[in-house]
């Protein structure tokens, strides 16, 4: 099934019974934003209408974000955008991020895959049910569901972070927006931390 087609996260843990929780597990870890970055991104806020579409929410406001800080994970983390995640015949479908360790051979997919990323306008249970059930197949990729991946819904203003080991997920109770980049990016500098830290274990 295509992950676009889970109407929210309820469908998701109900169909693989993953057991919903909510906490508080990010812990913001500061880091530099460079000045040429803000003021691409000011210029993109005043200039473009960026949320016209998803497409364009993607494009301009949550890819800038991700290559960002990406790069200061970029020797143990690739990239991908809206490349297929295909499982067998349960699991088909483009996450539209999507960070795997980096292989040595170099800008080939290889495992663990660590984080997941969605763009949704405003529709966030939505987003977190095609978020998990990519997380989902992410984990059946990785052979190994004591793996924890971690996910991320957002609408281009707000951030909101969920992670998956086993058969449990976490969501966190709080969220984060662009309008506080600092802490915005703190939040998804942990994130990336600790997939960082996982591809370089596995």
């Amino acid at each position: 099934m295509a992950y676009g087609k889970y109407k929210d996260i309820q469908e998701v843990a109900k169909k693989y019974q993953i057991k919903l929780a909510v906490g508080a597990f990010v812990e913001p870890l500061p880091t530099v934003i460079e000045d040429h970055f803000r003021a691409e991104l000011a210029y993109t806020l005043k200039s473009l209408d960026v949320r016209m579409s998803e497409a364009a929410i993607s494009e301009f406001l949550i890819a800038p974000i991700l290559r960002e800080i990406w790069k200061q994970h970029r020797e143990a983390l690739l990239l991908w955008s809206h490349v297929s995640m295909k499982v067998g015949e349960e699991f088909d479908g483009y996450p539209d991020y999507l960070f795997t360790k980096l292989s040595p051979l170099g800008m080939v997919r290889d495992k663990p895959y660590l984080l997941v990323v969605e763009a949704k306008k405003d529709d966030f249970e939505g987003g977190w049910g095609q978020c998990l059930a990519a997380m989902i197949a992410a984990q059946t990729i990785n052979e190994n569901d004591q793996i924890t991946l971690h996910g991320s819904v957002s609408n281009g203003d707000v951030w909101e972070f969920g992670k998956l080991q086993g058969h449990e997920f976490v969501r966190d109770q709080r969220s984060y927006t662009i309008s506080a980049l600092e802490e915005l990016f703190a939040a998804l500098n942990y994130v990336f931390t600790q997939a960082t830290l996982l591809a370089r274990q596995n």
